[in-house]
């Protein structure tokens, strides 16, 4: 599959994820013999799930000791694109979040929303919220939270477990099936791998089976610099059709360069609630992005004409939105 083309909106600033700051440039100083270190004045997103036809809520990977957007709405039109941060109330005794990466809407309920972190840190934190968001007040309620299945403890010497997807799915009145994606790219855990179980919206309860905890290894297409460091998940969409498609991404440095692909990962099975997806054998269907680190993938707004649209997590450039056409 190859790439059509993007479709360039105006944009607020130069990164349009910058919520904090609309600078376009950084002032950098350094004394003789000392490293010159650039400045990131914010981040780009990290999750991404459409509310409507032109309106997407997304999360922010800002870490728990630092004050920032955690999540926003991002409201496309043919003129404008505008970030309205969310105000989040009700955080439990673990306090705010840290390292938001994934946010997925709870079928069959309103305005209720699935957001979790990477995973834990030394053993702590590692949670999913479930929230009730309301877009009219730009505010967001926490209603519960979950711990992540717990397999490997990050540290500073150590990657473990990085979840960086969900997607969630009817089930039944009070259960949903829940999809999580480990990115994969680490020496512990080098392929992607889907993994499923069961949340109970009343008891905030995640149980896993056998075969859901164990889950299904994704290992990306594409030409990538380094076949073990990249990250075969970064984000998953499903399309009307329950086509699932994910997105894939490396980044040498936090300068780049970042190369990233999608990709057709499978189908959505809901005759099997044991497995309720299938994963392909062989990716035929790929289209590489250069020079984005995509690390977000959703539907496209009804305005533009487009198949999917994703956003990016450029490191010290901040991150983008955009729509994309493929074949």
């Amino acid at each position: 599959m190859r790439l059509k083309r993007f479709l360039f909106l105006p944009l607020l600033c130069i990164l349009l994820f910058q919520i904090s700051s609309c600078k376009t440039s950084r002032s950098i100083v350094a004394t003789p013999n000392q490293e010159i270190q650039p400045l990131k004045l914010s981040g780009g997103l990290s999750g991404m799930e459409q509310i409507d036809d032109q309106s997407y809520l997304v999360v922010y990977d800002i870490k728990k000791h630092k004050e920032g957007t955690r999540l926003a709405m991002v409201q496309i039109t043919d003129e404008t694109i505008q970030v309205s941060p969310i105000r989040i109330s009700g955080w439990n005794e673990g306090g705010r979040s840290n390292d938001l990466e994934s946010i997925c809407k709870i079928p069959g309920t309103t305005n209720e929303y699935l957001m979790a972190e990477s995973g834990n840190w030394e053993g702590k934190l590692g949670r999913i919220f479930h929230i009730r968001v309301n877009t009219t007040t730009l505010s967001a309620q926490v209603l519960g939270t979950t711990q992540l299945p717990y397999k490997d403890i990050n540290t500073l010497e150590l990657v473990g477990d990085q979840y960086e997807s969900m997607m969630c799915l009817l089930y039944s009145e009070s259960e949903r099936i829940l999809m999580l994606a480990e990115r994969g790219g680490s020496e512990i855990n080098p392929r992607g791998n889907i993994k499923w179980g069961i949340y109970n919206l009343s008891t905030h309860k995640l149980t896993f089976s056998d075969a859901g905890i164990k889950g299904i290894t994704v290992n990306a297409p594409g030409n990538w610099t380094d076949e073990k460091n990249k990250r075969d998940i970064t984000d998953l969409h499903m399309d009307a059709e329950g086509g699932i498609w994910a997105a894939a991404s490396e980044d040498t440095t936090d300068v780049g360069p970042f190369y990233s692909v999608i990709y057709k990962l499978g189908q959505l099975t809901t005759s099997n609630k044991k497995q309720p997806l299938t994963v392909y054998p062989d990716f035929t269907h790929w289209t590489p992005v250069a020079g984005f680190k995509i690390e977000a993938l959703s539907g496209p707004p009804k305005n533009i004409n487009a198949t999917l649209s994703f956003g990016t997590e450029d490191e010290i450039f901040g991150g983008v939105w955009r729509p994309i056409s493929v074949d």
